[in-house]
């Protein structure tokens, strides 16, 4: 076309090798220096020492947490398996918080073992956010809100179970699940 400039990519270099004149990796060039200087200065994480003083050293992973930790005003809901195999502590707000598992959770394979807590998981999780629809109601009730439209909202606006719903879910699963176990 007539009086239309050409542009060469040549005519401007791309820093970075990226059209946008961007170079995304450039934040990892820290760790492109002398390996061997720093081994020798110390860790780069070795600044953030300072701000170590007064907090409790790490827990090792195999330990657990320590036991002044677990604050009894927490509200924890534990559900455990009908063969007691494996027990799941969830905090009132549905998170899982721990799982304990028996010593003969070992006969189980890897699949069974990860299905198993994951089921029992979500019982837990269930009568944990019942508590929450319980706390709510009652709340809300002490307000002077109308329990039927309460309800009404924490089922359906938040998707919190009523513990009606919980107790029902966990019997179903323990019925359906454990059917043929008899110890």
């Amino acid at each position: 076309m007539v009086g239309t400039p050409s542009y060469d990519d040549d005519d401007y270099p791309h820093p970075g090798g990226t059209e946008d004149g961007f170079d995304d990796l450039v934040g990892l060039d820290f760790v492109a220096g002398d390996a061997e200087a720093v081994d020798e200065e110390g860790s780069v994480f070795d600044a953030f020492s300072v701000f170590d003083a007064g907090l409790p050293a790490a827990v090792d992973d195999d330990e657990g947490p320590p036991e002044e930790d677990l604050d009894a005003d927490v509200a924890v809901f534990s559900v455990t398996n009908p063969p007691g195999t494996v027990t799941v502590t969830a905090l009132m707000d549905g998170r899982v918080q721990r799982i304990e598992l028996a010593p003969s959770a070992v006969l189980s394979t890897e699949a069974q073992l990860a299905d198993e807590i994951v089921v029992i998981a979500g019982l837990a999780t269930a009568q944990a956010r019942s508590a929450q629809f319980t706390y709510m109601l009652e709340g809300m009730r002490r307000e002077g809100q109308d329990d039927v439209v309460t309800r009404d909202f924490l089922k359906r606006d938040l998707d919190l179970p009523s513990p009606e719903e919980a107790d029902a879910a966990q019997a179903h699963v323990f019925a359906t699940r454990y059917a043929g176990d008899h110890d």
